[in-house]
């Protein structure tokens, strides 16, 4: 079946689109940026989690779940249930006009020690996460414009009991009402964010929610065994999708398929339709490692002493180090993962390589660039200094659609796709060479023959670094004659990366 692309961006996230090619598929990584906001009010702590960030008209809104872990020593657990009446959850949201400097707004939905000038938005005894979203659904009331999940957990905690899902509107994402007593009829284990959208491309709504399975292998050692059994005795954290019509009503969870990929535990999934190309659905998981024992390592990384003090709570609070996967679909329930981390926790310092590093925005927005002329960049965020005195915010940026590339190395390399159909007058790539490196483009028909006026010897070299370059044929670029043929696309490169396309 030949796919009509229309006027769409195609990312090369996969191999969905190439036929052909001596070129690879590599993984581009986020340029670490500032330390832009610093949680140091005092019910906010070093254990926030579960980052949401939406961009509302023009402000910047970004929910978390302010938490308290532990004493700054390590020494005291906050999470048990001698302590956590003194030390709860709360569902928090800063703003922002430009996405890099933070505040906090004074909502007054929730009072504590007295007051009720504070930036929480939700607090309930047996919160556990809440992922708010702007719901694009034409015929959502006003006063459900915003949506979330929140999932509860048993008081005293207990991994036993299992949570719930409950669902939440607001009119302005501050001042937050149940739409129902009762909760989803999803069933999960959700110690994690569980969150959902309204996907406008497919019109309906999707869910990503928390759950655990054994893991499949057919070695039946006591070790495989030992390794498919995490500290809940549960099985392996994993990702799993249901559907709604209607945001109450949700088909059974499924696990998300890797097509044969390795079976690692995941812990959150940061899943959401990329803003550019929304067909096409982003995650990124945090992969989580938990060591069985401690080694010499442990002792070269980040304050070995902070991390055997809070070992004497749970051995995994030291031994387990979390860092970040991408993750791409087409469809929501089939994925390709990297192998390779998309975000580690970076070179040693006195706060990372501790469990909860790298878990991104749930949601991703342009900001400025920092270089004055230049496009647009994408921000996502993760907190830092988990498990000590507070968390910090900071701010991660990547180039618009470049989470991954076709790359040709200086060599020279021939890629070609699959025949599509496309509607539109130009060719733009979202491309960057290097000096002597560049590019060319063929348009050939379904049977592989170049259509005249658009061989590779007729394409004007394309070199330099855009977004959106045009691509021309002896000075012409309308390809309007082309539109509802089936074609396909010849590249040739050297030392170059090529992001997207699109027929504008």
């Amino acid at each position: 079946m030949i796919e009509n692309i229309g006027s769409r961006r195609e990312l090369f996230l996969d191999d969905d689109l190439i036929h052909s090619t001596t070129a690879r598929l590599m993984l581009q990584k986020p340029v670490k940026r500032d330390v832009c906001f610093r949680f140091d009010a005092p019910h906010e702590g070093n254990g926030n989690l579960f980052p949401v960030l939406i961009k509302d008209n023009d402000k910047y809104l970004l929910y978390y779940i302010a938490a308290h872990r532990n004493s700054e020593d390590g020494k005291v657990d906050y999470t048990t249930k001698e302590n956590r009446d003194n030390y709860p959850l709360y569902a928090c949201c800063i703003e922002s006009q430009d996405g890099i400097n933070w505040s906090r707004p004074s909502i007054g939905a929730v009072e504590v020690n007295g007051s009720t000038d504070n930036n929480i938005v939700l607090y309930k005894a047996d919160l556990d996460n809440f992922v708010p979203f702007i719901d694009g659904n034409p015929d959502c009331p006003p006063d459900e414009r915003f949506k979330a999940i929140e999932a509860n957990r048993k008081v005293p905690f207990d991994y036993s009991m299992r949570r719930k899902l409950y669902r939440f509107k607001s009119a302005d994402g501050y001042q937050w009402k149940p739409m129902s007593d009762e909760p989803l009829s999803v069933p999960g284990n959700f110690d994690s964010s569980n969150l959902a959208f309204w996907d406008a491309e497919r019109q309906k709504y999707w869910a990503y929610v928390r759950n655990f399975h054994k893991i499949s292998v057919d070695d039946t050692s006591d070790e495989a065994n030992e390794d498919a059994v995490d500290d809940t005795g549960e099985g392996i954290r994993d990702i799993r999708w249901c559907e709604s019509t209607d945001f109450q009503n949700w088909s059974e969870p499924e696990l998300l398929d890797f097509e044969g990929g390795l079976d690692i535990p995941l812990y959150v999934s940061a899943v959401t339709p990329y803003y550019r190309a929304p067909h096409v659905f982003l995650g990124f998981p945090a992969r989580y490692v938990e060591r069985k024992q401690w080694s010499p390592a442990f002792d070269q990384m980040s304050d070995p002493e902070h991390r055997k003090n809070r070992m004497l709570h749970h051995p995994r609070y030291g031994l387990a180090i979390t860092d970040c996967l991408l993750m791409s679909s087409r469809d929501g329930k089939r994925w390709r993962r990297s192998d390779d981390a998309y975000l580690t926790p970076g070179i040693t310092s006195d706060h990372n390589w501790v469990y909860g590093d790298c878990f991104l925005t749930i949601g991703m927005q342009e900001t400025k660039s920092d270089t004055v002329g230049e496009p647009n960049e994408i921000s996502m965020y993760a907190f830092e200094n988990n498990w000590k005195d507070q968390c910090l915010l900071r701010r991660y940026t990547i180039r618009q659609d470049g989470f991954m590339s076709l790359r040709a190395d200086a060599v020279g390399h021939e890629t070609l796709t699959k025949p599509f159909t496309f509607e539109g007058r130009q060719l733009t790539l979202n491309v960057s060479t290097s000096a002597v490196g560049g590019m060319k483009v063929e348009l050939q028909d379904i049977s592989g023959k170049t259509i005249p006026g658009y061989s590779l010897e007729e394409c004007d070299e394309i070199f330099g670094d855009r977004l959106d370059y045009i691509v021309s044929w002896n000075g012409k670029y309308d390809v309007s004659p082309l539109v509802g043929q089936a074609i396909r696309m010849r590249f040739f490169m050297k030392d170059v990366d090529l992001y997207s396309f699109k027929f504008d």
